[in-house]
């Protein structure tokens, strides 16, 4: 019997201590920046002034990714608008209305696939 209350009491604990746990990622993914750089300035014995000028590269590449993303993220919305003005072309009106009301289905589809494998990943303790 004592086995049983202690098995349902770790487990309880183990429940509420998963629920507690919160994924930061924006803060995990700065303090393991951190270490790594510290960890960078051990092995190649860097002075400050270097790990100043990594610090700078590093934001300045991630400045230019951003850019980057942004031009291809306008690059794909515009073949999408040219995909969806030559399928007007080709379908009737009403084939169109039925083509655009099958990919706001699979678009909602595909954003509460998305939403469910978020929630998941979430609720997954690192």
């Amino acid at each position: 019997m004592k086995k049983l209350i202690l098995s349902a009491a770790f487990l309880g604990l183990g429940v509420f201590g998963f629920a507690q746990t919160t994924s930061d990622r924006k803060g995990d993914f700065e303090q393991k920046k951190a270490v790594r750089m510290q960890e960078m300035k051990q092995e190649l014995n860097l002075t400050d002034a270097q790990v100043a000028q990594i610090k700078t590269l590093h934001e300045k590449k991630a400045a230019e990714r951003k850019q980057e993303m942004a031009a291809k993220k306008q690059d794909r919305m515009k073949m999408m608008k040219d995909n969806e003005a030559e399928m007007q072309k080709i379908l009737t009106p009403d084939q169109f209305k039925k083509f655009q009301a099958l990919k706001e289905k699979k678009m909602a589809e595909r954003k509460e696939h998305f939403q469910k494998r978020k929630a998941a990943n979430t609720a997954v303790v690192k």
